[in-house]
């Protein structure tokens, strides 16, 4: 008999299992890495999460997986290399972690990986008559598995789509593990890139739980903070949001995106909800950025922010210098009105539509409407979910569960239901993710329940 399969028959049948849950979400932005232990299965599963720890990406690498993730046309060998490059990088980060800790790689019973999601793709995205469901995660789990000596469990989302499924939201099977309640309703709110949550009757046992993507979650607000405010990369703490003031005209054009009437189940990633369709948006209601008129040049972030970033920053805004504009650009060319690119060319368009003063919108306002975007959406389906007369208790996790801001508005959008972190249930809200996928790996080895078995098994040489 092989050995690891020997190995594997050992670690099904042990007491504990230490098992490290990899997640690297929509935002592309890093990887967290969860060192559990697990005993039991299915809904007698009971964990400590032992240690966490989360890896910023380097600026080009979280470049590069966006650009395969909304990139019209790929190149095929540069994503097969990083493909199998994207492992190694997150093995090396897993044998950081672990030498941080203290903690031998062959005290580890098994590694979990989600992988990095490039693409999803399910029927009624792709709209290919015939096609099945499909997905694709980067992040070889054969090359993790070789580069930790750990056996390692990937692919989830692959076997879910394999049984005919969209292979998204995957929280559902973790939730009803790991955070189901005899006595309580529970909504657990996931807001990464993209907001998804799972229903918990109280005591119903019901599987699968019913589990969907809201819309947006991060991904826009991070995109727009990108764009708009140099050296940032998300808005903290939803400071920029907070001082900025809701669009509503804009908010309205934005949740008329049909994906926010179909009925749940759905899935969405941001393929679906980007930038451009937030600036076709604006196009459409005749809302310019303050930054493309004429006088731009302002900088719209709080003053403490200001000198945060001071450093950061590459350029700071420049004076005006007095001189007046004789219709000729700085190098001497005249200037026929004519802007380069097509997005300049509708903005200017919205601007001759308008006929009178445009209807602009600051960069902190862009913010503050993607913001409550968020937490209209996630708000609208989380009262649909709940019985009417009944009480939830709302637990929220993901990036966006620190986004004081999104917090506040989805507690005034949905008082009297209570809104927390997670947190209150023993789990860091940074955390969830990559536990949940710790248990999956634990369930796959050593639970009874098919259903909830997803994932393949890639072994190491040693």
């Amino acid at each position: 008999m092989n050995p690891l399969l020997k190995k594997l028959e050992t670690i099904s049948k042990k007491k504990e299992r230490r098992i490290i849950g990899l997640m690297s979400g929509t935002s592309m932005d890093g990887l967290d890495i969860a060192l559990c232990r697990f005993r039991g299965s299915g809904p007698d599963t009971r964990f400590e999460l032992d240690e966490f720890t989360s890896v910023t990406y380097p600026e080009e690498v979280n470049r590069q997986l966006i650009s395969f993730a909304t990139a019209d046309c790929l190149d095929p060998q540069l994503l097969c290399v990083w493909h199998t490059w994207l492992a190694h990088l997150h093995a090396a980060y897993v044998r950081q972690a672990l030498k941080t800790w203290g903690v031998p790689a062959d005290e580890v019973d098994l590694l979990a990986s989600h992988g990095q999601t490039i693409f999803h793709a399910p029927k009624h995205k792709h709209k290919m008559e015939g096609m099945p469901n499909a997905t694709l995660q980067i992040g070889d789990g054969d090359h993790l598995a070789q580069q930790t000596g750990i056996i390692t469990i990937s692919d989830f989302r692959q076997r879910d789509t394999a049984r005919g499924n969209e292979g998204a939201p995957l929280a559902a099977y973790g939730d009803y593990l790991l955070f189901s309640d005899a006595g309580t309703h529970r909504i657990l709110l996931n807001i990464g890139g993209i907001s998804n949550f799972t229903w918990l009757p109280a005591g119903s046992g019901e599987f699968p739980p019913l589990s969907f993507d809201t819309g947006p979650g991060n991904t826009l607000i991070d995109a727009a903070t990108r764009k708009h405010f140099t050296g940032m990369q998300f808005d903290k703490d939803g400071a920029l949001a907070a001082s900025g003031t809701v669009h509503n005209e804009l908010l309205a054009l934005l949740m008329q995106h049909p994906y926010f009437q179909k009925s749940a189940p759905k899935t969405t990633g941001f393929e679906v909800f980007h930038m451009s369709w937030v600036e076709s948006c604006m196009v459409q209601a005749g809302v310019v950025m303050e930054d493309d008129l004429p006088d731009a040049g302002r900088d719209d972030r709080p003053d403490a922010l200001k000198e945060e970033h001071r450093r950061e920053s590459q350029a700071e805004p420049g004076e005006d210098d007095g001189r007046e504009n004789d219709g000729r650009e700085e190098d001497g060319r005249e200037n026929d009105g004519r802007e380069e690119g097509g997005e300049k060319a509708e903005k200017k368009e919205a601007l001759k539509k308008k006929k009178l003063e445009p209807d602009t919108v600051s960069a902190v306002d862009l913010l503050a409407t993607l913001t409550r975007l968020t937490v209209e959406t996630v708000a609208d389906q989380i009262k649909k979910a709940i019985p009417e007369g009944g009480q939830a208790q709302v637990c929220v996790s993901g990036g966006g569960a620190y986004n004081d801001t999104l917090m506040a508005g989805l507690k005034e959008a949905l008082d009297p239901v209570p809104v927390s972190r997670i947190d209150d249930l023993g789990v860091s809200a940074d955390a969830k993710e990559a536990l949940f996928f710790a248990a999956l790996a634990n369930e796959l080895v050593c639970g009874e329940d098919t259903r909830l078995h997803l994932g393949k098994i890639s072994l190491p040489d040693r």
